[in-house]
């Protein structure tokens, strides 16, 4: 009867990795470029020296309650209030090792008696509010590369999309290199700072605590094929509430429950330093670590966990890196990954729609991270004693297995 349960459960697992998710612009009169304001902790300086004027400038209008983009009650001939600032939210994200993109600061506003016609930004509304952040693509590299301006700004039940609104923006401060023509290029050793926003009705506003913003991969030579990176994915707190969870977000391998809001997890066991590597033909195969959490499915996906019961959920999401040390390509998307229970009681394959996006060739001397996701009902995993993890065989793009078909299995620490 058990391994019948189980084969049923394994069935119910392999369903849900089946059934996946997935302006006009007004040019007003130029304005300034807005001043980008210091924190406590770039303004410090020592007791004797005299601060650069710059400075002291700064340091003036840091707590003064000042609109990051006053634009908006121009463009929308709005009254502007402002609700939340956060002038240092430590969020950046590396493309590579010389490009990154970080948001500086970011403010909500409360807008109200607008022109009649800005009320199509608010769904027909006379009052909504205005998410605004500044931020800065750092372009080290001796390479220009290409972005343009993807973003997307998902609620916290994982469904709902904030729209963008860049006319929002004054076009003298938008993300764009002055020295070339082509829009979506940006030189290499510069670097770019500009801002975007995004609308939100109330009822929006009110159901938000710590949206994601996801802004696209870069790519090079202008051809979007070559990507640069993975996407850079941010949450933003917008009250304190927001703040916990995205403090608590932050400590979580990057899966899709947590990058796509698909289902909020609490952590009850983990081990990030395990680090054991073996090898299949010069291809170094490094366990990370693990991770075990209990799951809450968001609103807006839990029909989509509905065949595990009402006992509860468990997701136990590994961390692996992949270093291609041989002289054979192989398929990212095709790494094979399975989880041995108990030795013999039965096995169970990872959850593709709950990991981040693989895709693309492992080509000699790449090392690449992974995320795998195995799910579980809570009564079926408090019975289960042993994890065994193998991985590979390693594929070519068509699915051809490499390596004389060799795999090697790690034993993951387990902890109720």
């Amino acid at each position: 009867m058990l391994i019948k349960k189980l084969a049923m459960f394994v069935m119910a697992v392999l369903l849900l990795g089946a059934c996946g998710s997935k302006a006009d612009d007004k040019k007003e009169e130029a304005k300034p470029a807005a001043t980008e304001e210091k924190t406590d902790d770039t303004k410090a300086v020592e007791a004797d020296a005299e601060p650069k004027e710059e400075e002291k400038e700064s340091a003036e209008k840091e707590d003064d309650g000042s609109v990051l983009n006053p634009y908006i009650a121009e463009d929308l001939g709005a009254d502007v209030k402002v609700v939340y600032t956060n002038k240092n939210p430590g969020l950046k994200h590396a493309y590579s090792d010389k490009v990154t993109m970080e948001i500086d600061e970011y403010q909500i506003v409360h807008v109200s008696n607008m022109n009649e016609s800005s009320k199509t930004n608010f769904d027909g509304e006379d009052e909504g509010y205005v998410l605004t952040y500044k931020m800065t693509l750092d372009n080290k590299s001796d390479e220009d590369v290409f972005y343009a301006g993807g973003v997307t700004l998902l609620a916290d039940n994982g469904v709902d999309y904030i729209i963008p609104r860049q006319h929002l923006v004054d076009r003298d401060q938008w993300l764009k290199d002055e020295s070339t023509k082509d829009a979506s290029q940006y030189s290499k050793g510069k670097s770019f700072t500009g801002m975007n926003a995004h609308s939100m009705t109330k009822a929006q506003f009110e159901k938000l605590s710590s949206p994601t913003l996801r802004i696209d991969a870069l790519w090079l030579n202008n051809d979007t094929s070559k990507r640069l990176g993975e996407d850079a994915v941010f949450k933003l707190p917008f009250n304190d509430k927001g703040a916990e969870k995205a403090a608590a977000s932050g400590e979580l391998y990057q899966d899709k429950m947590v990058t796509d809001n698909i289902a909020d997890k609490e952590i009850f066991f983990e081990n990030t330093e395990i680090n054991e590597t073996k090898e299949i033909d010069g291809v170094k195969i490094t366990l990370n670590g693990v991770q075990y959490a209990d799951v809450t499915p968001t609103d807006g996906h839990a029909e989509r966990f509905s065949n595990f019961g009402d006992s509860g959920l468990v997701a136990l999401t590994v961390k692996m890196t992949i270093e291609n040390g041989s002289d054979t390509p192989f398929d990212k998307f095709l790494v094979d990954r399975k989880l041995t229970i108990d030795g013999d009681r039965g096995t169970m394959f990872n959850q593709g729609m709950l990991e981040p996006n693989y895709s693309g060739t492992s080509n000699p001397g790449d090392k690449d991270e992974f995320l795998t996701v195995f799910l579980f009902r809570k009564d079926e995993f408090d019975i289960f004693k042993k994890f065994d993890m193998q991985v590979g065989p390693l594929k070519d793009g068509n699915a051809k297995e490499l390596f004389k078909e060799k795999s090697v299995t790690f034993e993951l620490p387990v902890k109720k």
